[in-house]
């Protein structure tokens, strides 16, 4: 039986990498969001703006009508991030999966193989009984021969 160790630790650094690789898109989506965020109190203060001065009332709506377009440009971004999430966190699952299979074949391999080393135990002290207690007897036979 070949010791899967190797494997395991190979798929233990597939999983860690896709881990990263999750986290990395994670974060980004939080930069986003705080991105986002940010934009949208940028809006509020210029329509506060807009509202008391008669001047930037006027440019209000071009702005208005870019602020719309950001923010379908980070509604479609966040969608994007959002599907490579579910993405990595489905290659997290499957990587992991393996990885599982792999530690229990290894579990199995080692319980078999340390019962045979019992089993093997068990065969050698049961001879060496065996061939004690055949002494005995023939250390027995002979004293009564005596």
């Amino acid at each position: 039986m070949k010791d899967l160790k190797p494997l395991i630790r190979l798929n233990q650094r597939e999983v860690d990498e896709r881990r990263r690789v999750l986290v990395h898109l994670q974060e980004a989506a939080q930069r986003l969001a705080e991105e986002r965020e940010a934009f949208e109190r940028q809006v509020v203060e210029e329509r506060q703006l807009a509202a008391t001065d008669l001047m930037l009332a006027r440019a209000y709506p071009p702005f208005a009508k870019q602020a719309l377009i950001r923010r379908e440009a980070y509604e479609h971004r966040a969608i994007l991030l959002l599907r490579e999430i579910e993405k990595a966190e489905e290659s997290v699952a499957e990587a992991f999966r393996e990885l599982k299979k792999f530690e229990q074949v290894q579990e199995q391999r080692d319980l078999a193989a340390k019962e045979a080393r019992r089993y093997r135990e068990t065969q050698m002290f049961d001879e060496v009984a065996s061939v004690r207690f055949a002494r005995q007897q023939d250390a027995a036979g002979e004293g009564e021969e005596a």
